[in-house]
């Protein structure tokens, strides 16, 4: 079946595809992420449909979303350790997460465009009885066609924004199918009930579960890792470290700026600093190189006793926090919204983070009122840098404050299972 939505969507190509196959061509990015999504090689290897186990596909954008997947397949497969699982990313960055952390899926793949005939390929391809899509990936075609072929569509963890929501609810008579193809949703907040009862119109079939990524934030790493993984970058064993994860564009500046006042009253400080996106780790070394700084990389740790480590590398940053004498969690001193707080914080360190963290309510709300994270400003972050380094207390007494703020709000995965399971 073809939707107006397939209309729109070529009516609009002449604008979008322009700037998307320049960043291609000459960027080189996309280029795995969209072969992938319009399924070429798909059937390069049978999808068993008839062996046991129910089909379930589950869909995380990007590496937040998988942290929080991963929760809720850890507690699915508890009660159905033969589901055979399809994991989907849009991202490239997402998709090395998923094939990391995801050990209970079977199979890895990019996220379908949102075009009919390629969407029937890869729901006939897979036939999912359950999909279950991480946060709010809301995609008209995709969710009409999955509901039309009798899959049970749950939403975890989900969220939306002011703006998303404006946005839906203008358009909720155009896209009353999309949201009746929707089985049940599981929200982070009350405030993100009352937008999803607005347009599903269900409130029976939406339930407050929690942030699911607090159920994936990991464990601290043991005094051996730590010291294993301080010989292998080559550091010393005394120096304090700061661990600085997932920077955008234009942090970089921020953070080593207020390093290199902090070096003038503690010398041997030295950073650990990890990207958000591979595609940047090139310009970040170009960065460390230009400003005269001794930089190791992590996949190559040739340089002895450096003053920065570049993490080049996807996968590595959530053990480097517990090197730490504090983390310092991008994305929120630019205005992208925020990362997770929560990696950083079960190895017991104090986490600080900028103003920016509109994309992360619930996780902010969580640390404003349980403590251990310290927002705060590009302007004051040197001076709070330094204050924790000399203060060894305050470093404890925040660490143990932000190990436990995150280990009391555990269990909203197994909240998630237990409602989509109803309507099964």
């Amino acid at each position: 079946m073809v939707y107006a939505t397939d209309v729109f969507y070529l009516l609009a190509a002449p604008f979008f595809l322009p700037p998307y196959l320049y960043k291609i061509i000459f960027r080189k990015k996309y280029r795995e992420s969209t072969r992938g999504m319009l399924g070429v090689g798909l059937a390069s290897k049978p999808w068993p449909h008839d062996a046991p186990g129910r089909r379930l596909w589950l869909h995380a954008v990007s590496v937040g979303e998988v942290v929080a997947g991963k929760a809720v397949l850890a507690e699915w497969i508890k009660i159905e350790p033969d589901t055979r699982i399809v994991v989907s990313t849009v991202t490239e960055t997402g998709q090395k997460k998923a094939r990391e952390m995801l050990k209970e899926a079977r199979e890895f793949i990019y996220y379908p465009i949102d075009f009919s005939p390629v969407v029937n390929r890869f729901l006939a391809y897979f036939d999912p009885k359950v999909y279950i899509f991480m946060e709010t990936e809301i995609w008209p075609n995709f969710l009409r066609s999955a509901g039309a072929r009798g899959v049970k569509i749950f939403l975890a963890n989900g969220k939306l924004s002011e703006r998303s929501f404006a946005h839906w609810s203008k358009v909720r008579s155009l896209f009353r199918g999309t949201f009746d193809a929707i089985t049940a949703a599981c929200v982070q907040t009350e405030r993100d009930r009352e937008k999803f009862t607005a347009l599903l119109g269900r409130p029976e079939c939406i339930s407050v579960t929690g942030n699911c990524k607090f159920d994936s934030s990991g464990s601290p790493i043991t005094e051996k890792e730590r010291a294993e993984l301080l010989a292998r970058l080559k550091l010393p064993h005394n120096a304090p470290v700061i661990v600085v994860g997932s920077t955008h564009s234009g942090e970089e500046d921020i953070i080593l700026n207020a390093w290199e006042v902090v070096r003038r009253e503690n010398p041997d400080v030295r950073l650990i600093i990890a990207p958000r996106h591979p595609e940047r780790f090139e310009g970040v070394a170009r960065q460390l190189a230009e400003r005269g700084i001794r930089f190791s990389r992590f996949t190559e740790p040739v340089v002895e006793n450096p003053e920065v480590i570049l993490v080049d590398t996807i996968g590595a940053l959530a053990g480097l926090y517990g090197l730490g004498q504090f983390a310092i969690v991008g994305g929120s001193f630019v205005p992208v919204g925020g990362h997770n707080l929560l990696e950083a914080a079960v190895h017991s360190i104090p986490v600080l983070y900028g103003p920016h963290m509109h994309k992360q309510p619930e996780i902010l709300k969580i640390f404003q009122e349980g403590g251990g994270g310290i927002q705060v400003s590009a302007k004051d972050l040197a001076s709070q840098m330094g204050r924790l380094l000399s203060d060894e207390d305050e470093r404890r007494r925040l660490g143990e404050t932000a190990a436990l703020t995150a280990r009391k709000n555990c269990g909203s995965a197994g909240r998630t299972v237990e409602f989509i399971r109803k309507f099964l």
